[in-house]
């Protein structure tokens, strides 16, 4: 599968990105893991924050590739699941996601008080990585978007 094949499906559709658009993304990236490190608000919300730099960092890695989601239902899920076709991430990592997903409409929909210490950790942690993944793959693959002109 390709996004290419995505876009055909509807899933996706082609628009170009820019640097300035890259790093917006990245910063709302660093202000949400930020966000998810203040004590003193509920860990709910610093759940629903690590989770939202985590969709946030699958996001740029999606724009780097010039596509965007089509506005669906499960438009984020396809944003996760795109990780796959733009940085090569394992299945690990993409199944952890949907759960972190899962766990975060449950709180935002459901119910307060659910986010245990541990699943804010993980959320936390699963975050931090993809950033790094990203950031790097970011270097690697389109250095023009987040360094400027060669």
């Amino acid at each position: 599968m390709t996004l290419a094949k995505w876009a055909e499906y509807g899933w996706l559709k082609a628009e170009p990105t820019s640097p300035e658009e890259i790093r917006d993304l990245l910063g709302i990236v660093s202000r949400d893991l930020g966000d998810a490190s203040v004590e003193a608000i509920s860990d709910d919300r610093r759940f629903e924050a690590a989770f939202s730099a985590a969709r946030t960092c699958s996001n740029a890695a999606l724009r780097a590739c010039g596509y965007r989601t089509a506005v669906q239902q499960g438009h984020h899920q396809k944003t996760i699941e795109s990780l796959e076709l733009t940085i090569q991430a394992d299945s690990r990592l993409i199944h952890k996601l949907r759960v972190l997903s899962k766990k975060r409409n449950a709180t935002s929909y459901d119910a307060a008080g659910n986010v245990s210490h541990n699943e804010l950790d993980q959320a936390i942690q699963v975050a931090h990585e993809l950033q790094q993944m990203v950031t790097t793959w970011l270097r690697q693959n389109h250095p023009e978007l987040i360094n400027g002109p060669k």
